[in-house]
């Protein structure tokens, strides 16, 4: 039966005798702590710090530090520290046991997992209950000790987050009244660092730099330091990905003309800058979620400019989607969606970190699913007419098949399954430049045109019997939709 010391101060032989009496025979190895009960002896005693900060700690942080009896017995030490610490204020705080050493310094790494896991990221100071435990030794064995409860108070290692970010620079002004804001999902900025923002630049050379919330809220934006504005090291820096710094922040640099997308990590203060075109692509239910760019192409949405998009179909079965830029088709990682997964509310916002799957808000019902990029919103909107015309097939016809007449088909397109009104082409090959239309049930009583010219815009909305859509020879991906009469020509490289 296990026994265990009562430090006694009475004398020292009485101790001595107690120790070959009392001491646990059976460790042999203390690393292995007994589930004994603790005793406490008189004189030992722990205080805690009044407060670690772990931004400015090694590899170790000191949390306490304690008292030792006197008139310790020769070859009798205290050993083998370390704490049962309980988070405060958490619902079913999790007790977890971190080493510590004579010092009173546990692992800064092991005490930052567990208050990140209790409490988040977020660099506020937290607190503890701490139980402290020892070993008291001799000649190998041990008993165990402990002492009153102690509260400890720390505050994890993170940088400066706002809540926003905003950009500035020569694609929208200099002025506050012209940034542009980053999109963000709903959670913390400690748990989710990312922010976004689609923007198109107006010419070549166009300098940039990042401005934080807290300098909107304050009411000037150009306050500097740790917490103020956000650039580059060198100033003109055209890299399209790097660190990002507040001491003495300098303009980065995009050198060429287009539609970008950029994204900060705060957390690690990088940022990232992505040239794109204005070409997106739902994989959901109506495509079988089929992540194969060979063959899930078959859901483009529509343009209305190049960052405003839609899709007009009846969404049927689970009636969800997610969407996809052309060039990260099949990347999981990089797919736009809902903040939350399953969302069905009428408008929401778009994420492309951890998103979910946007649903129709009612299902086998007409509507228009439109996505702002320059807002990073969605929007449902649900059709008047809930019985559109229904069309055996849809072709294109042109100077390039000889203009068939009525009962002669064209070049039949492919009407997606579950996305009824909405065609595409697969491999469209064009030897030469032609003028084309697109005709229903090869009858010429139904047909659409735009007066388009393909070199210049992919894209635009056919009217009937409107005017001829000009195409220059090449190989394309055409879309097209019978309701609203929205095409797209994606050239096929």
């Amino acid at each position: 039966m296990k026994q265990y010391i009562l430090f006694s101060f009475i004398g020292a032989a009485a101790l001595l005798s107690a120790c070959n009496e009392d001491f646990n025979e059976d460790v042999a190895e203390p690393q292995a702590w007994p589930q004994e009960e603790a005793v406490t002896i008189p004189g030992f005693s722990v205080s805690a710090v009044a407060s670690s900060d772990l931004a400015k700690a090694g590899e170790k942080v000191a949390v306490f530090s304690y008292t030792q009896p006197s008139g310790m017995p020769e070859g009798t030490t205290i050993e083998n520290f370390r704490l049962d610490i309980t988070p405060e204020g958490v619902a079913d705080a999790k007790t977890t046991q971190l080493k510590a050493d004579e010092g009173g310094q546990v692992s800064t790494a092991e005490l930052q997992a567990l208050i990140v896991e209790a409490y988040g990221k977020r660099p506020t100071e937290r607190t503890m209950k701490a139980k402290v435990y020892a070993n008291l030794m001799k000649e190998g064995q041990a008993s165990l000790l402990t002492c009153d409860p102690i509260i400890i108070k720390a505050t994890p290692k993170a940088p400066f987050i706002s809540n926003g970010y905003y950009l500035i620079g020569d694609m929208n002004g200099w002025s506050a009244d012209a940034m542009s804001p980053f999109s963000h999902s709903d959670a913390d900025v400690y748990d989710d660092p990312v922010f976004t923002l689609m923007f198109s630049t107006t010419g070549d050379n166009q300098c940039w730099k990042i401005i934080p919330q807290s300098n909107v809220d304050g009411g000037d934006v150009w306050v500097g330091g740790e917490t103020g504005v956000v650039g580059v090291e060198v100033d003109g820096d055209s890299s399209l990905s790097g660190k990002l710094i507040t001491d003495n922040p300098q303009a980065g640099k995009i050198e060429k003309a287009g539609m970008y997308i950029m994204t900060l990590n705060m957390m690690d203060y990088t940022y990232s800058i992505k040239e794109v075109a204005p070409e997106y692509f739902i994989v959901g239910e109506m495509q079988g979620w089929n992540d194969n760019p060979a063959t899930g192409k078959t859901c483009m949405l529509y343009p209305t400019t190049a960052m405003i998009q839609s899709y007009t179909t009846k969404f049927v079965g689970a009636a969800n989607l997610k969407l996809w830029l052309n060039s990260d088709f099949g990347t999981w990682s990089a797919c736009f969606g809902a903040t939350v997964d399953g969302a069905t509310d009428e408008t929401g916002t778009i994420v492309n970190t951890n998103s979910g799957a946007i649903v129709c808000p009612e299902k086998d019902a007409f509507y228009t699913f439109t996505a702002d990029f320059s807002t990073m919103t969605y929007t449902w909107t649900k059709l008047d007419n809930q019985e559109p015309a229904e069309y055996e097939f849809i072709e294109l016809l042109g100077g390039f098949n000889g203009w068939p007449g009525n009962d002669t088909k064209g070049f039949v397109m492919t009407q997606v399954k579950k996305a009824p009104h909405n065609w595409y082409s697969g491999e469209f090959v064009l030897d030469a430049d032609t003028e084309l239309k697109f005709r229903a049930n090869a009858n010429w009583s139904v047909n659409w045109g735009a007066d388009v010219d393909v070199t210049t815009d992919k894209s635009g909305q056919a009217t009937q019997n409107g005017s001829n859509i000009k195409v220059p020879a090449g190989t394309y991906n055409v879309y097209f939709n019978d309701i609203t009469g929205q095409f797209v020509f994606v050239t096929v490289e």
